[in-house]
């Protein structure tokens, strides 16, 4: 009997997680979730559902919204409810802002405080809410991170980019990501840096530091197929809670 996957990706209405969305949508037996904040009745849900499908595979949309605190949990009923959908293989956690920027003196509490909560929180929810439907998979549960080489202290010095509420919210999923891991006998879990890509998040940060969106070095289609090969081949044992890029090596904390 051929093996089912069921993957929900958030924020895959454009850019990274569309990309992601579709490579899965494309595999044979996947049903491809797509967590979006327009919900099931848009058209960016219509545009989403008629992306090209494998063999045996469909295209789910439902609604969340990463800055909603019960949203996470109300999708997962819903997920239940409408779609009779009780088991997850891969959650990836990819709806995110990068919103405002400047030096650490002239940060508002309201920037950092909404970049902790989309970026931070609303990765932490959507496990909360998705843990047990992972722990029922036949395969190797994985909770993947769309994270942010600008969060690592190690490379501080390497990406000196005024961002500090952005890159507070990543260095802090960070570190939730290893707590999840630890806590977790099954569950994969792993932050990754799908590198600097050709996105509308992309071309806004090359823009703070003086570049044109043309010099932005990441295409999406080599982000996403490095983000592929990770997701395939992520163990528990090897890969989670270690903090990986697209290139498949590994970054500092």
């Amino acid at each position: 009997m051929t093996q089912q996957t069921t993957v929900l990706v958030t924020g895959s209405k454009a850019g990274i997680g569309n990309g992601l969305l579709a490579a899965y949508a494309a595999r044979p037996n996947t049903i491809a979730i797509a967590a979006i904040r327009d919900g099931a009745d848009s058209s960016s849900a219509k545009a989403i559902s008629s992306l090209p499908t494998g063999p045996g595979s469909k295209i789910i949309v439902v609604k969340y919204d990463a800055g909603s605190e019960i949203s996470a949990k109300e999708m997962v009923k819903s997920l239940a409810n409408q779609h009779s959908i009780t088991v997850l293989d891969v959650v990836v956690a990819n709806a995110g802002i990068l919103k405002g920027y400047g030096a650490t003196k002239d940060a508002l509490p309201g920037d950092i405080l909404e970049h902790l909560t989309i970026n931070t929180l609303g990765p932490i929810l959507l496990y909360q809410a998705s843990v047990s439907l992972l722990n029922q998979s036949k395969q190797e549960p994985k909770f993947f991170i769309i994270s942010s080489s600008i969060g690592s202290n190690g490379l501080m010095d390497g990406f000196p980019m005024p961002l500090i509420a952005y890159g507070m919210s990543k260095a802090a999923v960070n570190f939730a990501a290893g707590k999840m891991h630890r806590e977790e006998e099954r569950l994969v879990v792993v932050p990754v840096q799908p590198g600097w890509v050709q996105t509308t998040m992309g071309e806004r940060a090359a823009s703070i530091v003086g570049m044109e969106a043309k010099d932005v070095p990441v295409t999406l289609e080599t982000s996403v197929g490095g983000l592929m090969k990770i997701f395939d081949a992520a163990t528990k044992k090897e890969h989670s809670g270690k903090f990986w890029d697209q290139n498949f090596e590994t970054v500092p904390w």
